[in-house]
């Protein structure tokens, strides 16, 4: 459902998205906006504003904890995107912060906090080792640990008496902070402490207080996470309105139907299996410009319903499906809708035959004292609501990306009957190694014959933060692609779309230098449902190219690598493999948007690993 110049034009996506062919384009480096609270909306222009603001006004330095806790760059990102999701959700992280600094459990050690709560997260993307490594350079140390050596007289002290007193302060506020956080641990599940606190602070006998403040603090959070989500919600509608509005237009529809291998994989799958389609009734999710429908209806279905929520390209399918004879106003198969699917109340399906399946039902209903002309009566209202086929053309870029799937599978859960068909059934979701070429930034290496290194280093910069769509030469893969995840269309729950796979890759030829990891996707209309036709639609770079072209993650750091047969003769620190884990996220913070986590590291031929690198890619849909 994806396209390049829909994406790139109608200012509804901030992916890194590239021409399939090489092209002059006005580009602009992206202003941050700043470094956001953990707790908040405040943003500050540098991160000791931040971190000082934490402090003041919520009890929380995120760099005297992670100090005081010994956290590396992966502990800390995931203790930032834990304090942000529970500050989204309305609760308090500081008693659990409390507690692990206490040496209880940390709550943020869950792979889930890998997944950024905040896209272009400037905490998240901050080098705290590498600030620790200048700070035991400078022979600073943490805040903590110059406090100590000076309350113990150490004479051995790099750092001068303002330093010193500038660790203590630090030190102090953030003691400080902890302090209040176990306080107000204590006090929210101890109402003795809390009436001896009261009356230390003068205010008297507060068992009326205290048993008041305990019945409403259920419904002050309650409140507060309400409030939390009012803004989440208007946002996720305003995302919404510019998605669909960006399918409104006609350049994106005619790039889709001119992709002959998406429109006749699709043609094919509707037109070339009637055993599956003669007589059926069809959904079509997210209808467009109502091609899919039309390819239902030529190939026999009996009822076919077309939605889509852009009303603006509605009434154009609605207008193809007229021009074409095949209204059911006019006797004909197809009826187009404009609605948000989660949003529809009811098919209009003609009344008569329930399809394909009879008057099977999804659910059972009524009781065992029902009449059986009363359960006859309900089964064939389910029935008459009930498709036989569900087809759409949801994938975005990277499969994943818009998170259309989401209406579907609700389609699906909705409207197919117990054994429909999904079309397509099976989706799966490819990874290779690349070589930097694959991320297209040689461009600017030689521009008729001078070097704009300038714009190379910018668009570098952007491609650690934001995933590049463009298309790839099978060149510039360097092993062969690996099966990361695959999802049946069929069975699938909504949450299976979030993930987290392993990979290993290693090189067929060598020595090689891997910049990048590239993703792709097939689809298929397998023969469980198309037994008389099945059908294969792929993206790889090895095939036909598509309008979803491939996605690029660019390497934080590269890796030399070598074929494992060749190991032997490997020049120094050449790898024979590179392993790690890729995950993908429906974004918590941007809706429809996804979020990307890679976690890399070299393996050597000896069993040894190399450092790991966290690369954090965004894929954003915005208002």
């Amino acid at each position: 459902m994806s396209s390049v110049s829909g994406a790139s034009s109608s200012g509804a996506s901030s992916l890194a998205v590239d021409q399939p062919e090489e092209t002059w384009q006005d580009w602009e480096e992206d202003e941050s906006e700043g470094f956001k609270s953990l707790f908040g909306d405040a943003r500050f222009p540098s991160l000791d504003g931040v971190l000082a603001h934490d402090a003041e006004a919520h009890g929380f330095n995120l760099r005297q904890y992670r100090a005081q806790l010994g956290l590396d760059q992966l502990g800390t990102i995931r203790l930032i995107n834990y304090v942000r999701t529970a500050a989204a959700a309305g609760e308090d992280p500081l008693p659990a912060l409390a507690a692990a600094a206490g040496g209880g459990a940390a709550p943020w050690e869950d792979d889930r906090y890998l997944q950024p709560a905040l896209m272009d997260d400037e905490l998240m993307l901050h080098d705290w080792e590498e600030e620790d490594e200048t700070e035991a350079g400078t022979g600073g140390g943490s805040a903590l640990g110059a406090a100590a050596a000076t309350a113990a007289g150490s004479s051995g002290a790099a750092v001068g008496a303002a330093p010193e007193l500038a660790a203590l302060r630090r030190e102090n506020q953030a003691l400080r902070g902890m302090v209040e956080a176990l306080r107000s641990a204590v006090l929210q599940h101890d109402e003795g402490m809390r009436e001896l606190v009261a009356e230390a602070q003068g205010g008297g006998s507060s068992a009326g207080a205290s048993t008041s403040a305990a019945a409403s603090a259920p419904q002050q959070q309650g409140q507060q996470q309400q409030a939390a989500e009012q803004p989440r919600d208007e946002a996720a509608k305003r995302i919404d309105d510019s998605y669909f509005d960006s399918y409104s237009t006609f350049d994106i529809h005619r790039e889709m139907l001119a992709d002959k291998a998406r429109t006749e994989a699709y043609r094919d799958a509707l037109e070339k299996n009637p055993s599956l389609l003669r007589g059926a009734r069809v959904l079509d999710v997210g209808c467009g410009t109502g091609i899919l429908s039309m390819f239902a209806a030529r190939g026999g279905a009996a009822a076919v319903v077309g939605i889509d929520g852009s009303a603006a390209i509605a009434k154009f399918a609605r207008a193809n499906v007229e021009a074409n004879g095949l209204a059911a106003s006019a006797g004909g198969p197809v009826t187009i809708v404009s609605s948000k699917v989660e949003e529809l109340a009811a098919l209009p399906l003609p009344a008569g035959a329930a399809g394909t399946a009879g008057t099977a039902s999804k659910q059972q209903f009524g009781d065992q004292q029902q009449s059986g002309a009363q359960q006859a009566q309900q089964q064939a209202q389910q029935a008459q609501q009930q498709v036989d086929v569900l087809v759409s053309e949801w994938m975005g870029y990277a499969l994943l990306f818009e998170s259309m799937l989401d209406s579907v599978l609700h389609a699906r859960d909705r409207w197919l009957r117990p054994g429909g068909a999904v079309l397509p059934d099976i989706a799966r979701i490819y990874l290779a190694a690349a070589s930097e070429a694959a991320s297209g930034l040689d461009f600017w290496r030689d521009v008729y014959g001078f070097s704009m290194g300038a714009v190379r280093d910018s668009l570098w910069d952007d491609a650690l933060k934001r995933a590049v769509v463009r298309v790839v030469s099978p060149q510039h893969l360097l092993s062969e692609p690996l099966c990361l995840q695959s999802f049946d269309l069929a069975t699938m729950k909504p949450s299976d779309q979030d993930f987290t796979a392993p990979f290993r890759l290693t090189v067929g030829a060598g020595p090689q230098r891997c910049g990048a990891l590239v993703l792709w996707f097939d689809t298929l209309f397998s023969d469980r449902f198309c037994k008389d036709h099945p059908v294969e639609l792929s993206t790889s770079p090895y095939g036909p190219q598509t309008h979803w072209v491939q996605t690029v993650l660019l390497l934080k750091q590269p890796v030399e690598m070598v074929p494992p047969a060749a190991a032997a003769a490997a020049p120094p620190g050449a790898a024979v493999a590179l392993a790690g884990q890729l995950s993908m996220t429906r974004s918590r913070q941007t809706h429809r948007s996804l979020d990307i986590v890679l976690r890399y590291a070299p393996q050597y031929a000896d069993g040894t690993a190399g450092e790991e690198q966290v690369c954090i890619y965004g894929m954003g849909v915005e208002a």
